[in-house]
């Protein structure tokens, strides 16, 4: 009887301390064209090159002034790197895509 609850004290114990930082598949992550993830690294830091891109929310994005709205959730615009740089830190943004054959 003294073994089982040893036992379930140690059950317990060791569930108690589950870790409680959050799981990576509920981090938030932004889904990247491989064109835009291609571009956002062979950018230099101070380059003033922009890219057409397409824009999947899940909320509205009032707050960019850069980005026009095509409909519900989706926006588009030309970014520049630190533009996009900001657009991936926003929790607000499902997917980014590379909008050269949709815009054009």
């Amino acid at each position: 009887m003294r073994k089982f609850f040893l036992i379930l004290s140690l059950f317990f114990l060791i569930v108690g301390c589950v870790a409680t930082s959050k799981p990576l598949y509920e981090k938030h992550v932004v889904s990247l064209d491989p064109r835009v993830d291609k571009w956002l690294v062979q950018t230099v830091k101070d380059s003033v090159d922009t890219l057409a891109i397409v824009v999947v929310s899940n909320a509205p994005l009032t707050d960019y002034s850069f980005l026009k709205k095509l409909k519900r959730n989706y926006y588009t615009g030309h970014v520049t790197r630190i533009q996009l740089k900001a657009l991936l830190k926003d929790e607000r943004i499902v997917r980014i895509n590379s909008g050269e054959q949709k815009l054009h």
